[in-house]
């Protein structure tokens, strides 16, 4: 794994270390799709020092669909010899485990965690790992959303941003050439320095990319493949522009019309948020509900889930003033869900404009640059 030594080593010292007071702490692993939390875990799972420390290690794939049963029987799995697949009743399962853990470190992970909003189906998941004879367990829990991460933790959580330039070419290097110490071509490296700068050190999109590139190994092939950001064309079948796809398609209508809008606006650029929501309100997004908020306050709304979400990314908060933007490839799936209503002009490059676009950005950075 490339460049998560830091967070690594971070959860080790803490599974040394840390004691915790209610006999279990809860680590919250958060970031986009595809920007390494499973991986992360793994390298934590399977680590001989993390061996060492635990009794039992139990990993669980959890999905957005959170069935307390299937979720305890699962764990069973890991720390009884006899099988339970045909006992469905809850209140029994969580018996058996308690006592198989009872008085044991257990090391669990909780992988793609989705549900922020079932606290009594959570505490009786968990119910086994905080009672009486609780051994200081770790439960270590990856999730895409903030909001989960935030209701479902009790330590800080580790968020997983891009990868530094120096790591992400070597992870790039070992996709597109098969090899991280692969001596490329000087022609080659020039041009995959520049598609590499465009994934945004995304290690989901450097395997996207990656897989395209190393089928041919020729100048031709990559300058095609940097022009036509071909990586891109597999966004909704595979790769990384599906995982971010899959999270677009749970939103409501009105949360994907404002995020999708603000794929007009330059990468990285900073929305002071009473003026994105007034921008959202101008163009029809905003609905009144049955209550009684204003279309401002339910405007605010409407980016605090999305910022719960992890669509956008609080940057500057201060007493006047707080701003948002859309980080890292975030962005560039914002262009592609969009490019039917939204298109850009950067300089004098631009894409396909398509008849449908209604909203148009004209970028003259890069024409002076």
């Amino acid at each position: 794994m490339y460049g998560r030594s830091a967070e690594k080593n971070f959860i080790i010292k803490l599974i040394s270390e840390h004691k915790s007071a209610g006999g279990v702490t809860v680590l919250p692993i958060v970031g986009i799709g595809g920007i390494g939390k499973t991986a992360l875990a793994q390298l934590v799972y399977n680590d001989p020092a993390v061996e060492n420390q635990f009794d039992h290690k139990i990993w669980i794939w959890v999905s957005n669909n959170f069935d307390e049963v299937r979720l305890t029987r699962e764990m069973l799995d890991f720390v009884s010899q006899e099988t339970h697949g045909g006992l469905c009743n809850l209140a029994k399962l969580q018996e058996i485990l308690k006592g198989n853990i009872k008085s044991k470190r257990i090391l669990l992970i909780l992988d793609d965690v989705w549900d922020d909003k079932n606290d009594c189906q959570w505490n009786q998941l968990l119910a086994p790992f905080k009672s009486d004879n609780a051994n200081n367990n770790l439960i270590l829990m990856t999730t895409r959303k903030p909001s989960v991460a935030k209701r479902r933790g009790t330590a800080e959580p580790i968020k997983l941003g891009a990868l530094e330039k120096d790591d992400f070419w070597l992870l790039f290097k070992a996709h597109a050439f098969g090899d991280e110490n692969y001596e490329e071509q000087e022609s080659l490296s020039g041009i995959g320095q520049k598609i590499a700068h465009k994934l945004k050190g995304n290690p989901l999109a450097a395997q996207t990319a990656g897989a395209l590139l190393i089928e041919h190994l020729t100048v031709e092939h990559w300058t095609n493949g940097l022009k036509n950001e071909d990586w891109k064309s597999l966004h909704l079948s595979s790769g990384i522009m599906s995982s971010l796809k899959f999270c677009y398609d749970e939103l409501p209508f009105h949360l994907q019309q404002c995020f999708s809008y603000c794929s007009i606006f330059p990468y990285g650029y900073q929305f002071p948020a009473e003026e994105l929501v007034y921008m959202w309100i101008s163009h029809g997004f905003v609905k009144l509900d049955d209550s009684s908020a204003s279309l401002k306050d339910t405007g605010w709304y409407y980016l605090t889930d999305l910022v719960n979400l992890g669509f956008f990314e609080q940057v500057i908060s201060s007493v006047r003033q707080t701003s948002y933007s859309i980080s890292g490839l975030m962005h560039e799936f914002a262009r592609v869900v969009s490019r039917r209503e939204c298109a850009t002009i950067d300089g004098i490059y631009c894409n396909e404009i398509l008849p449908t676009v209604h909203h148009l950005s004209i970028l003259t950075d890069s024409i002076y640059s």
